[in-house]
């Protein structure tokens, strides 16, 4: 058995940052509000905290909230009505106090799909995001604001602290205010089941007397468990997309479907539910590339599934060259939720990218998952060793970005993850001498010994001086050898 008696000196992983409280004043909920709406960067950070604020502002006093509101940023609706889907998340809530959105636009169930993208899994998350907001909308219109949001998260990534939901839950019932059934539908989403206080918050939760406190502690039980992805190996549709009909693209690659989650299914408002049942991914997917740290926040304690889905578009980046398929995956390894196949699977492909900047984020997604703890080096190495034998990776391509990742401090754990892959590369594959270069030197500066694996043993016996000869020589050597003993 291969071991490493030293460990990686990793990069630090930042940690997730707590939310700030929103604006406490109004002037300062304004200020807020104006700046996001300006900006070209939306954090979970500031999205949220607008959207609590002005809930926050309305329930103290709508008419002033008005006023400010279209005082700041009137200018930025026309003077009739428009509809909601027309509007970006934060300006459906701006104007539907100041009468700029239809009211009809903003009722429960006015969330449709564009016709032609039912299969779009980021789209799937907006819908979740659009009915919040417009149900948000619709209660600051109508004059009956709730108090506060319940599905404002804890962190920076979307997530809820259970105890702290169930505060806010225990709140509602003194206040006798009604949940809105889109946030207390993103609340539970987005409730941190893994949490070592979840236990005792179910039974809080359980104890407040109200449905959705049962609802609360059945989510962190069994009825929350995220689905399972089942990975397979397709022939992609070209149909589907226009991506798959380029030259290249259309070759059989590794794609997974989602887990069914029945409680979504049935106890969710229906703009949930799609999320709940098995699908493939965003094939027809009409959103720029990668996704948006917003859009991830639905579902920030899922980043398995989210991966899953993410995954034609990083294989693309891999196998047609396309640009920016991969940026979001240094932000799906730093969710939450299990770190299972889909994750390790899409890391795999974006190793493989054909350009740097695309290997760049997956490289820093599996140094993220390394330093915290989470990588499975050999389920990683199995997953490229699929891809390779497919043709969705080549051995140049993975050579360069393991280099890199080596090179941050990952010695060790590129070496676990090439010794599953160097078995499909050799005898002879093109670009192999690459991969056994890297994989010597990882072994060579962390220490690895044990016995060299059977097809690198064999390679290194062959004559010759070719590079895969002579890296697998060199392998071979360090294992047996360590430190030229």
């Amino acid at each position: 058995m291969i071991f490493t008696p030293t460990q990686d000196t990793l990069p630090p992983v930042p940690p997730a940052q707590r939310l700030d409280a929103a604006p406490s004043g109004l002037a300062e909920t304004v200020e807020l509000t104006a700046a996001h709406l300006d900006s070209r960067i939306h954090t979970v950070a500031d999205f949220e905290r607008v959207l609590d604020g002005l809930v926050r502002q309305a329930h103290r006093n709508r008419h002033a909230l008005a006023l400010a509101l279209s005082t700041a940023l009137g200018h930025r609706y026309p003077e009739e009505e428009t509809e909601a889907d027309r509007l970006t998340a934060v300006d459906v809530v701006v104007a539907a106090p100041l009468w700029r959105v239809t009211a009809y636009s903003l009722k429960p169930g006015s969330v449709r799909r564009q016709r032609g993208h039912e299969e779009c899994a980021q789209g799937g998350l907006e819908m979740v995001m659009a009915a919040r907001v417009r149900e948000i909308g619709y209660a600051l219109r109508s004059g009956d604001p709730q108090p506060f949001l319940l599905a404002t998260p804890t962190w920076d990534t979307g997530a809820l602290d259970a105890a702290e939901l169930v505060e806010r839950l225990v709140e509602y019932r003194r206040l006798g205010a009604r949940p809105g059934p889109a946030d207390f539908g993103q609340a539970l989403l987005r409730v941190r089941r893994d949490d070592p206080a979840a236990p005792e918050a179910a039974e809080a939760a359980a104890r407040i007397g109200t449905a959705e406190g049962d609802r609360l502690a059945a989510w962190i039980g069994p009825d929350g468990e995220p689905g399972t992805p089942r990975r397979r190996v397709v022939m992609p549709d070209p149909g589907a997309h226009r991506a798959w009909a380029r030259a290249g693209a259309a070759v059989p690659q590794v794609a997974f479907v989602s887990g069914e989650r029945p409680a979504l299914r049935w106890e969710f408002p229906d703009a949930f539910q799609w999320l709940g049942r098995p699908h493939e991914g965003f094939t027809r997917c009409y959103h720029w590339d990668g996704g948006h740290a917003v859009r991830a926040s639905v579902l920030p304690e899922d980043r398995d599934t989210q991966a899953a889905w993410l995954l034609p578009g990083v294989t693309l980046a891999a196998t047609v060259g396309d640009y920016g398929g991969t940026w979001m995956l240094p932000h799906l390894a730093r969710l939450g939720g299990p770190a299972g196949t889909g994750l390790h699977s899409a890391i795999a492909a974006g190793l493989g990218g054909r350009y740097p900047d695309d290997r760049r984020p997956a490289v820093e997604a599996l140094l993220v998952l390394a330093g915290r703890g989470e990588l499975d080096a050999p389920l990683l190495g199995r997953e490229l060793a699929s891809m390779v034998a497919l043709g969705t990776v080549k051995p140049n391509r993975l050579a360069d970005a393991a280099r890199s990742a080596a090179a941050a401090g990952a010695y060790a754990t590129m070496w676990a993850v090439l010794a599953e892959v160097l078995p499909t590369l050799l005898p002879s594959v093109r670009g192999a001498g690459e991969v056994l270069a890297v994989a010597a030197d990882c072994v060579e500066r962390c220490g690895a010994t044990g016995p060299a694996p059977a097809e690198v043993a064999a390679a290194a016996a062959r004559t010759g001086s070719s590079r895969l000869v002579t890296e697998a020589r060199r392998l071979a050597s360090a294992l047996t050898h360590p430190h030229g003993s």
